[in-house]
This record gives structure tokens, C-alpha cells and sequence, in this order.
């Protein structure tokens, strides 16, 4: 324990003014997020929509990084992690700002689309970002703060956005669920969009880390890697991907639904989901430095498995354990996945690598998102839930089983 304490004392004393403007970017477009993921469907079903519907959204949403992530990161690589950091960022709150204009269906899937593309924009541009600003030993450590910071910082999105919609309505002197009331709640989503921006685009300077120790240097990729090989790396993002779109998308409705719970009550479950994953992202770099990084990130996602069985529980207290301990092992895990794809990647290639995680993420949510909003309105959440709980399983597997020899 103590020598733990100690190598992450020793890690944040390194850590340059740099980083920590980006973890204060990631704290603000974590927050918008989080009370775009409480209160959107909410405001769908104001506008008369369905589950159905719902899993249209999460399925446009996730499939614009789906079919945009890779274009994305070749402009990554060319113009710069931190322009297009700053463009995704702006290009987020804009979309929203437009997406509360509408209340037709196709222009909600058009703004939609705009989003989800926006959004995988500015976070697939974190990565290369922080890894041109840090060491290798440090990035462990600096992959699972950024993670929680965009994490943790959903225990307080959740929390105050579920009252947003009631101020809202005070303030309108209309209904608590009237779509008026959740388009000026939303409208906040729009602000700290732009907001997020300013700690990476004033007074940052962007600059590669000045050496790294010749251990460091040594055991770098040499050889390119083949396609196949940076697939194979994608395959574990690829299945949580699928596991995360099969209920995510729907953690709200599946709050209300199943236990009856009003829009405050369901804000704290995401609140407290959001705290164990946060809390999560910080133990990721712990076990790493004992197991190693291929290991770790097998294990802790596995966790998630015997997570997601405590939530077929008919009793709220053990599902919210069991929600909270998903979140968990998922966020401990994935930075530690993140961190060895960029071990195990040539410099030249982090990019691409990068952006096929966050390319085969999307397909796999969007695709098994709109599957499972057509198979809850006739089934409910268990088939959600236990297809989940499979998919979860086979990303630990995939981890596992990554070859680590081939530089």
C-alpha cells in the first residue's frame, strides 16, 4: 500500500501543467455529457417518442463515430490532436444548440449525427493529446486520472441534472416533464461545450515530452503494425462496445421503468454509477504496476461480468450495487487497455490505432443499442441485460489473449 502511495505521489509531481489543463477539459465535457446522457431521453419521450426511438438515438449517435472515427483520425494526425480536440469540443455544443431547435425525427437524427461525431472527435483526440505531453511510465497513472476526471465528475452531472428539469420548470411555470422545461435544462449541455475548450486553447503549449529513459526507448515498436494486428487490439473495444450499448442507452429508462423512480431519484442511481466508475479509473494504474498492463485489463474487465449478474436482483439495493460495481471494473480497466494499444503501437501508427478503438466502440453500441431498444418493447431488460453480461466476458477474453511479443 505504501509503495503504491509513494509511486503515485512521485507520478503527480511529475505531472506538467499541460496535463492538467487537459483533465480540466475533461472535467467539463464530462459534466455536459452526463446531463446529455440523464435528461435526452427524458426529452424525447416529452416529445412524444418511445424506447424505440431511444435506441434510434443511441444507434445514430454511436454510429457517426462508427463510420467517421477513422477520417477522424487521419485529421488527428495531420492538423494536430489539440485543434481538433478544440474543434470536437465546440462542434458538441453547437449540435446540441441546434438539436433543441427540432422536434421532428429527421432533423433529430441529423443533429444527432452532428454530436455523436463531435463527440468522438473530442475524446479520440485526448489520447494522442496526453500521450505527446507524458512519458511512458506515466501513462497508466495519466490515462486513468483523465478517465475519471470525465468519470467522476458524472456524480455531480448526474445529481444536479436530474433537478435541472424542476428549476426549469419553476423558472417556466410549466410542468416538471414538459419539453420546455428539458430543452432550457439542456441548454446548460450547450455551455459547457464551449466552456470546455478554454483550459487546451488558452495559454496551453503543446509540446512532446523532453526525454524518456532508455528503458522507455528500448522495448518502443519498431515494425508497423499490420492491419490485422491493429484490428486484433480494437477487438476487446469492439465487444464493450456491444456490452455498454446494450443497456447504457437506457440506464434512465430502466430506473424508472423498473422501480417506478421520478427523474431526481434516477439522477442519483447515474450519480452513483458515475462515482464508481470514477473511483474505478483511479485504481486501473494500482494494479497495473503489480500485474502488468495486459493483465490488469483483463481482470478488472472481467469483474464487470459478476457486476452485471448482481443487477438481475429484483431488490434496488443490490442492483445499485451491482451498477456501481460495473462501472467500476469497466473504467479500470479501459484506460489500462488504451495505455497498452499505445505500448504496443508504433508512434506513427497511435493515431489510427486510436481511432479504430473508438471506430469499433462506436459500432458495436450503436448496432446493439437500436437491438436492444426493438427487443425492449416487447421483452423488457433481461435479455439486455444478460446479452450484456456475455459480451462483457468475451472483452476480458480478448484482452487476455493479446499477443505482447510482436514489436
Amino acid at each position: 500500500m505504501f509503495s503504491f502511495a509513494a509511486r503515485a505521489r512521485a507520478t503527480m509531481a511529475r505531472i506538467s501543467p499541460q496535463v492538467w489543463r487537459v483533465l480540466a477539459h475533461s472535467l467539463l465535457f464530462g459534466l455536459a455529457g452526463s446531463i446529455a446522457d440523464l435528461l435526452f431521453n427524458f426529452y424525447l419521450v416529452s416529445l412524444g417518442y418511445g424506447a424505440d426511438t431511444a435506441g434510434l438515438m443511441a444507434t445514430v449517435y454511436r454510429g457517426a463515430g462508427a463510420l467517421l472515427g477513422l477520417p477522424l483520425g487521419v485529421l488527428i494526425d495531420r492538423f494536430g490532436a489539440r485543434m481538433l480536440l478544440v474543434a470536437g469540443a465546440i462542434g458538441f455544443g453547437v449540435a446540441y444548440a441546434l438539436l433543441l431547435m427540432v422536434s421532428q425525427l429527421w432533423a433529430l437524427i441529423l443533429f444527432v449525427f452532428l454530436a455523436g461525431a463531435a463527440n468522438v472527435l473530442a475524446l479520440t483526440a485526448v489520447v494522442p493529446l496526453l500521450t505527446g505531453i507524458t512519458s511512458a511510465e506515466e501513462r497508466a497513472t495519466v490515462f486513468g486520472m483523465n478517465a475519471s476526471a470525465g468519470l467522476i465528475i458524472g456524480l455531480v452531472g448526474s445529481s444536479v441534472g436530474g433537478l435541472l428539469p424542476g428549476a426549469a420548470a419553476l423558472f417556466l411555470d410549466v410542468d416538471a416533464r414538459d419539453t420546455d422545461a428539458y430543452r432550457l435544462a439542456l441548454s446548460v449541455v450547450v455551455v459547457l461545450g464551449f466552456v470546455s475548450v478554454a483550459p487546451v486553447l488558452v495559454g496551453f503549449r503543446a509540446r512532446p515530452v523532453a526525454t524518456e529513459t532508455a528503458a522507455t526507448v528500448a522495448v518502443e515498436p519498431q515494425r508497423p503494425a499490420s492491419p490485422l494486428r491493429l484490428l486484433r487490439f480494437a477487438l476487446p473495444s469492439l465487444l464493450l462496445g456491444i456490452g455498454g450499448g446494450l443497456f447504457l442507452p437506457f440506464q434512465n429508462l430502466f430506473f424508472r421503468t423498473v422501480f417506478g423512480l421520478n427523474d431526481a431519484v434516477v439522477g442519483v442511481m447515474l450519480a452513483m454509477g458515475a462515482l464508481g466508475m470514477g473511483l474505478g479509473a483511479l485504481l486501473g494504474a494500482p494494479v497495473a504496476a503489480r500485474m502488468g498492463l495486459r493483465r490488469a485489463a483483463g481482470t478488472l474487465r472481467f469483474g464487470a461480468v459478476f457486476a452485471v449478474a448482481l443487477m438481475f436482483a429484483p431488490a434496488l439495493p443490490v442492483v445499485v450495487v451491482g451498477y456501481m460495481l460495473r462501472g467500476a471494473f469497466i473504467a479500470a480497466s479501459y484506460p489500462l487497455n488504451d495505455a497498452l494499444v499505445m505500448q504496443l503501437t508504433p508512434a506513427r501508427q497511435r493515431g489510427v490505432a486510436i481511432s479504430l478503438l473508438s471506430v469499433l466502440w462506436s459500432l458495436g453500441w450503436s448496432a446493439s443499442a437500436w437491438v436492444s431498444g426493438q427487443i425492449q418493447v416487447t421483452y423488457g431488460f433481461t435479455p439486455a441485460l444478460a446479452a450484456s453480461l456475455v459480451a462483457y466476458a468475451l472483452s476480458a477474453w480478448a484482452i487476455w489473449t493479446i499477443r505482447e511479443d510482436e514489436r
